[in-house]
């Protein structure tokens, strides 16, 4: 049987490749996906500077839509709100009368630096590896000319000292903490400037929307399709990757590939699977069940408590039933782990009179914290010597989440354009 040629092939095809193929195929390249069988969730992503970028690319502006969500940081004596009724600044001003004019500078400064950040992550690397959103070493001559490059790598606890006050300094700590799940000693400047700046946009779009619209945008510019079920194995010489079979006999090949997830029978070159991105560590993990069906008016969706531990309460109407939340607790430095009873002194500030079920989640037995590494927690793989990339935004940075897929899938469109010329 003849074998059919493309330019790009995009096996397995979550949100970052779909980005990625759309972009290509209206650029007039030969696309053919193989798209993941997995539907988008119901939730809404944060329109940040990269995916605004790419809504005016492909004409879906209009799908955006009002946050209306706020989030609130809770200590044994502060409650700040942020996107509530009150502004910022009037929330920081109630709490830290003393201190408000340099915790908002701090605050403004760390969104810039977001938003550079999400424009430049979102742009090829100067010599098209990915490997600089690993270390954003390849971007440090963009970075001088824009943001501090090294100091970005630091720690958060490096900024947050020059605000000279204890108690303001540990409540931002804590607040960015709870944010990214990660530990202060372990969060980067890079991390916590990224997902400052996106927690806090003041639209949305739903990831059907946004999945809706490429499909869309990508059949319109002639890109073609076939189920990821279809695939029967993949050839190869050398360590390059030289086509995909289908289960029919049909053999497809490619100049370059681009590879997402795949079905469990289908092995990629051992010597680019050894190069994946490693999963960095879950945190501990809870659900609250028993909960009233309506949470209570005074605590937003979203709830940041202050302690050994820092911890995020979620109310997420679109992953749990009614009468559940979702508790995590930021990755610590070390293996502590917390216990229930600690668990349930840390809540009893938000939930003090409240009869409810308290049940952790089973976590790997070989996770294991990273230590000394910052920003990424995670590692992007280094394409070696191949055509074929993988894309893992949301492994990369876990706690930006598919708004690190839509980054990278931009950026993996450009690099690929760079590669085919």
């Amino acid at each position: 049987m003849a074998t059919e040629h493309y330019n790009l092939i995009v096996l397995g095809a979550n949100i970052g490749e779909q980005i990625c193929a759309t972009l290509l195929a209206r650029q007039g390249y030969r696309v053919l996906s193989l798209p993941s069988a997995i539907q988008p969730a119901a939730q809404s992503l944060p329109c940040c500077p990269a995916l605004n970028k790419l809504l005016k690319t492909l004409e879906g502006e209009h799908l955006l839509i009002d946050s209306g969500e706020s989030l609130q940081l809770v200590t044994n004596d502060i409650r700040l709100q942020v996107g509530g009724l009150l502004p910022l600044e009037n929330e920081l001003l109630r709490e830290f009368p003393k201190h408000h004019p340099s915790i908002l500078a701090l605050l403004a400064r760390l969104d810039e630096w977001g938003r550079k950040l999400s424009l430049l992550l979102a742009s090829p690397a100067p010599d098209a590896s990915l490997i600089a959103f690993r270390l954003l070493t390849l971007y440090r001559r963009q970075l001088a000319q824009k943001l501090p490059a090294r100091r970005l790598q630091q720690p958060i606890l490096k900024l947050t000292t020059t605000l000279g006050s204890h108690k303001p300094q540990e409540a931002l700590n804590q607040l960015l903490s709870g944010l990214c799940l990660v530990a202060p000693k372990r969060l980067s400047i890079a991390e916590a400037a990224l997902k400052w700046h996106i927690t806090t946009r003041p639209q949305t779009i739903s990831l059907s929307d946004l999945s809706q619209l490429l499909t869309e945008r990508y059949a319109a510019a002639g890109g073609q399709h076939i189920p990821l079920d279809e695939l029967s194995g993949m050839e190869r010489a050398g360590k390059r990757q030289t086509g995909a079979s289908l289960k029919n006999g049909k053999v497809l090949s490619a100049d370059q590939f681009l590879i997402g997830s795949l079905p469990e029978h289908v092995e990629p070159y051992p010597a680019l699977t050894s190069t994946l991105a490693k999963v960095p560590g879950k945190p501990q993990t809870w659900t609250l069940s028993n909960l009233p069906r309506q949470r209570l008016s005074i605590l937003s969706r979203q709830v940041i408590l202050a302690g050994e531990q820092t911890l995020r309460l979620t109310w997420d109407q679109n992953k749990l039933t009614p009468g559940q939340a979702l508790l995590e607790a930021a990755q610590p430095p070390d293996q502590t782990q917390l216990t229930t009873d600690m668990v349930r002194e840390q809540l009893s500030s938000v939930l003090p009179f409240i009869d409810y079920e308290l049940t952790e989640s089973a976590r790997p037995q070989n996770e294991k914290v990273m230590p000394k590494c910052f920003w990424p927690r995670g590692s992007l793989p280094n394409p070696v010597a191949s055509n074929a990339i993988f894309c893992h935004g949301s492994q990369l940075l876990p706690s930006i989440g598919l708004n690190a897929d839509i980054m990278l899938g931009q950026a993996v469109a450009g690099c690929l354009q760079k590669r085919m010329g």
